[in-house]
């Protein structure tokens, strides 16, 4: 019986929202940083505020030093204090030299690179993206759009020279033409292709139903269709089974890894590099290696952008000599997360702020979307297959909305055709669709051979990607995704497709419409008409949902527990109004979180 009453007041703390750790400063992991959300403290809900919490300190006195440095290396490193550290603190004097010790270590620790890993850890987890799903068979099915490069065995007449890992079974063989080099994966080398992985023709074969025919390579690795200047259409793997590489989730060097963790490197470079949170959302910039830009390369020549082959910025190391990179990286170093323009690696990712195009009154293709940080990153893009997923995941991530069913007491119409307007779906869709129609502009299509068979269509953009009449036929290979998505969903007329029938009949790309027309609003704010993510990005930020969700992510790895804005409104929005009045820089606001009450009180 009293070792139950002795656990009463942790549970009625934690009864109330927040994390017992959260509460008592007890000095445990959970205290900060744990990962906790929802709730709210005790003393914010009408609980007891005299007398002591459950560790025995004073709730209106702060927590003593030793506890509040543990407290603040646990939520801005990681990990706990040395013992040099406690020792030095407890040498610093009296309680309030110590206390200044701790300030100095907060300082230090802002500083410090691991600073960078909590927040990139911290971001991996609030953002949760998903790995690129595989485009057919695993391993060697990745989101590449490159052919997989193998060297010819010892005593073959072209022995160590690179060839295509399949259908090329003669590249070895004498007589078989030859290429030599600089490969963008190894700058300063020479490689020698050997095959068809040497062709420097425009033209090449193919085989469709297992018949050869004649195409135009444009520098896509097909057929007997060759890598390219640089060799960009194809990669090297040394590790085993070819592809699996690039593939596995457990190799940190690997494209599908590097393509799913760029939207926390961004936010973690964002905060380490002291630029405005908004960037991680308005921003024309990402960050990555070379394994990871050659995606965007890729995409670009794929959508036509040939010039991209000519262009070594992004793999010879004394072209971004100074861009700007993480902690643990120097500058120039090719695995570096480094900042880069995303339009100079795709032009369809514009760096225009202010695009706008309506398919409904301009008959010419879209020159593409605006950049906007995470929201076109390849990982975000091609993790979410569908426009809807990327708006739902948008909003409930970078807006912290909460999309919940519908009570059982509230009747809707009867659902007949657009969930957006009708129907019981309607409770999430009258939000979702506003926000969806503004990433319809990227989907995959088909299945991949060694990565490169796979295409990502950004419909309506430029001139490869223009929309086809058999694209609503639904006749093989269009029958599948996206384009049964296409002609399931986008329905002239509904919220997603605001397109009369008689627009989309006069130009079908009307169906891609990704702009909010002025007589629908998104969280209260009416479109710019700006098109793409970066449109939606715009509205969530005017709204102040934006600045709130971060405001809300920042308090709960620091504080170590969410903030309720139901109960504590005036709470959020004087953190919210410090954040925006700071520049929406994070160090500093985070330094301003350790400094108060919450946090030195240990609640």
């Amino acid at each position: 019986m009293l070792g139950a009453l002795a656990l009463l007041p942790l549970v009625a703390c934690g009864d109330c929202g927040g994390s017992a750790g959260a509460h008592d400063g007890s000095g445990g992991d959970t205290e900060a940083g744990s990962g906790s959300s929802g709730g709210t403290p005790c003393a914010d809900t009408g609980g007891d505020t005299t007398g002591t919490d459950p560790g025995g300190i004073p709730l209106d006195d702060e927590l003593p030093p030793p506890r509040l440095l543990r407290r603040a290396s646990i939520a801005l490193l990681g990990v706990p204090p040395t013992v040099e550290q406690i020792e030095a603190l407890l040498a610093a004097g009296d309680e309030q030299a110590q206390r200044a010790f701790v300030d100095d270590f907060v300082d230090d620790a802002l500083e410090d690179p691991r600073f960078y890993d909590v927040l990139f850890e911290h971001a991996s987890i609030w953002f949760n993206i998903r790995m690129i799903p595989r485009d057919a068979d695993e391993p060697e099915y990745g989101p590449k759009q490159q052919r997989v490069l193998v060297p010819c065995d010892d005593g073959t007449p072209h022995a160590g020279a690179l060839h295509y890992w399949r259908e090329d079974s003669t590249a070895c063989d004498a007589g078989s033409p030859t290429r030599q080099l600089e490969p963008w994966w190894a700058p300063g080398s020479m490689v020698t292709l050997t095959g068809f992985a040497a062709n420097t023709g425009d033209t090449g074969t193919t085989s469709i139903n297992g018949n050869p025919v004649e195409i135009e390579c444009k520098l896509r690795p097909e057929g007997s269709c060759g890598c390219g200047p640089a060799a960009e259409g194809c990669w090297l793997d040394g590790d085993g089974y070819p592809g699996w590489s690039a593939y596995i989730i457990g190799n940190p060097k690997g494209q599908r890894r590097l393509l799913a963790e760029e939207p926390a490197r961004l936010f973690a470079h964002i905060a380490w590099h002291d630029r405005p949170a908004t960037d991680l959302i308005l921003g024309d910039y990402s960050v990555g290696p070379t394994e990871l830009q050659v995606a965007y390369v890729m995409q670009g020549i794929e959508g036509g952008a040939l010039e991209l082959a000519q262009d070594d910025a992004w793999w010879r190391p004394s072209k971004f000599a100074d861009a700007p990179v993480d902690p643990h990286h120097d500058q120039g170093d090719p695995w570096a997360w480094r900042e880069f323009v995303v339009a100079q690696r795709n032009p369809f990712f514009l760096a225009e702020r202010d695009y706008t195009h309506d398919p409904r009154t301009d008959p010419d293709p879209s020159r593409g979307i605006p950049s906007a940080g995470m929201l076109t990153s390849l990982g975000f893009l091609a993790a979410y297959p569908r426009e809807r997923l990327r708006a739902a995941r948008a909003l409930e991530t970078l807006a912290c909305e909460q999309l919940l069913p519908p009570s059982p007491e509230v009747e809707f119409e009867p659902y007949l055709s657009d969930p957006g307007r009708e129907g019981p779906c309607q409770q999430c869709h009258t939000r979702i669709d506003p926000a969806a129609l503004h990433f319809k502009r990227f989907a995959k299509a088909g299945i991949a051979f060694e990565g490169w068979g796979a295409k990502f269509y950004m419909p309506g953009v430029g001139d490869v990607w223009q929309f086809d009449p058999v694209w609503r036929e639904g006749i093989y290979p269009y029958s599948s995704e996206p384009f049964a998505q296409w002609n399931k969903w986008y329905r002239p007329g509904s919220m997603m497709t605001p397109a009369t029938e008689a627009e989309v009949a006069a130009n079908p790309n009307a169906l891609f419409l990704d702009f909010l027309p002025p007589e629908q609003t998104l969280l209260g704010q009416v479109s710019d008409g700006t098109v793409g993510p970066l449109g939606f990005a715009k509205m969530i930020v005017e709204a102040g949902a934006f600045d709130r969700c971060v405001v809300r992510r920042l308090h709960e790895r620091v504080v170590g527990r969410d903030i309720d804005p139901a109960m504590e409104s005036g709470y959020l929005d004087a953190l919210t109004e410090e954040f925006v009045a700071g520049g929406r820089v994070v160090r500093p606001f985070i330094k301003s979180l350790t400094e108060g009450e919450s946090f030195r009180r240990g609640r």
